[in-house]
């Protein structure tokens, strides 16, 4: 008792306490101010809203750009090699190409979304209608299988559930929640909504359609708003900063690219891979379904399972047993993926651990949707990338090892060398004494 006394005077337990209250206060504060920005001040969402509006086209154009660029650097390395032997004004020359080539990577984007737009789109719409039109029969399908596969023990029930007054009227709820889950109170409001959604719709496609055109220019002057971007800062910032930052730049370009294009192209191969399988056991709906799965594929993690819920409800109530199947289907499939493809296309693009990914997802998606979901694992990985390269630089500058494996078992740091101070036995009992002692100090 004498020795832990010695070690800790009254001053030091007051100036222990003290960070202690400072950090649990700043730390309090911090969560309410954030708090208050983002659920009780309106004006900053409708702000925030209305520049997203308003850069929605260029932020379109610079994706645009940014993943069309290795198609425009291929036909324009073709390109150049044909033609700049061939000619005396190689400067112009090469303005053309640069021009022709941009607008033919635009072009088969273009091509590639009227394709699925124009094969999907009328199938996708076709199916729906059937469904909708066929409701009252499917629901009576589903309440036979489920008569003949309990050994009609529950026959009476049934049977006088699958009456068509008692289906209407279960169809009818089933609107009505829909309606209000939808905010849908009558009619009126109903077709407020749609046209609400229509002019949102509306909105997307012109300033997709202007994104295009702010595609093609960045992909034509690239070099030259690089140019730009590096004049500002390299005139703006001291070399400490340029450095850093135009590292985080080449990382943020890799960590997007190698994402998205990798969940793309892996997205394409799981939905044609569940088409294929659909036709292959004759299961309904394959267009309908296979795009699904597709598309919420791009979500990590949780997207299997958000397009398998509909997918295996669509064709549960056409054929339940189906169904069934189909989802011990999505299963092995998204385990195929998850295990083979997924690692060989996307590698470790992110290099952020489950945890963080897991993370990315649930905050993204909380803040911003669906598109917080698609964008948070890149944005997260990118943080998480700068904040290692931040404090690897603080551990050299003060000495200190920059391995976070060396911190596992750390307890303190000796204030005479600046060393860390490792767990011990002694130490975790000497840590306990410390805060007993916090606490007699408060009762004081």
């Amino acid at each position: 008792m004498e020795e832990d006394q010695k070690d800790y005077t009254e001053d030091d337990l007051k100036k222990i306490l003290k960070i202690i209250m400072r950090s649990v206060l700043t730390t309090a504060f911090l969560i309410i101010i954030f708090y208050f920005c983002l659920k009780r001040y309106s004006g900053l969402g409708a702000a925030f809203s209305k520049i997203r509006t308003v850069f929605r086209p260029i932020v379109i154009g610079f994706f645009l750009a940014f993943f069309m660029n290795p198609v425009m650097e291929f036909f324009q390395k073709g390109m150049d090699r044909f033609f700049l032997p061939r000619v005396k004004n190689i400067k112009k020359t090469k303005r053309i190409i640069r021009v022709i080539s941009s607008i033919i990577s635009i072009i088969i984007i273009l091509a590639l979304i009227i394709v699925f737009l124009v094969s999907v789109i009328p199938q996708i719409v076709t199916t729906l209608t059937y469904i909708y039109n066929h409701l009252e029969d499917q629901l009576k399908n589903v309440l036979k299988w489920a008569n003949d596969i309990t050994g009609k023990r529950f026959a009476s029930t049934l049977n006088d559930a699958s009456k068509t007054e008692n289906i209407n009227n279960f169809i009818g709820k089933a609107k009505d929640f829909l309606a209000k889950y939808m905010k849908w109170d009558g009619r009126t409001e109903m077709v407020t909504s749609i046209t609400y959604s229509v002019i949102d719709v509306g909105k997307y496609i012109v300033s997709f359609f202007v994104g295009i055109f702010v595609g093609i220019y960045f992909l034509i002057d690239k070099e030259k708003y690089k140019a730009i971007f590096k004049k500002m800062l390299f005139n703006i910032c001291p070399p400490k900063i340029v450095n850093p930052v135009m590292d985080v730049i080449r990382k943020a370009g890799d960590i997007f690219y190698g994402f998205f294009v990798g969940k793309i192209i892996d997205s394409i191969i799981i939905g044609l891979i569940c088409y294929i399988c659909m036709l292959i056991f004759r299961m309904p709906y394959p267009v309908l379904v296979s795009v699904i799965i597709g598309v919420t594929n791009v979500i990590p993690v949780f997207g299997p399972y958000i397009g398998a819920i509909p997918s295996v409800t669509i064709i549960f109530f056409t054929n339940p047993m189906q169904g069934i199947y189909f989802l011990i289907f999505v299963i092995i499939l998204q385990q195929f993926d998850g295990n083979l493809i997924g690692p060989k296309i996307l590698g470790d693009s992110t290099g952020i651990s489950a945890f963080w990914v897991l993370f990315a997802i649930v905050v993204g998606g909380g803040l911003f949707g669906f598109m917080g979901m698609i964008f948070g694992v890149p944005v997260v990985a990118l943080m998480y990338d700068i904040l290692s390269r931040f404090f690897v630089h603080l551990s050299e500058k003060k000495n200190m090892p920059s391995s976070t494996k060396l911190y596992e078992k750390a307890s303190g740091i000796d204030e005479a060398t600046g060393k860390i101070i490792y767990y011990e036995k002694k130490e975790s009992k000497k840590n306990i004494k410390l805060f007993e002692k916090i606490r007699n100090l408060k009762r004081k």
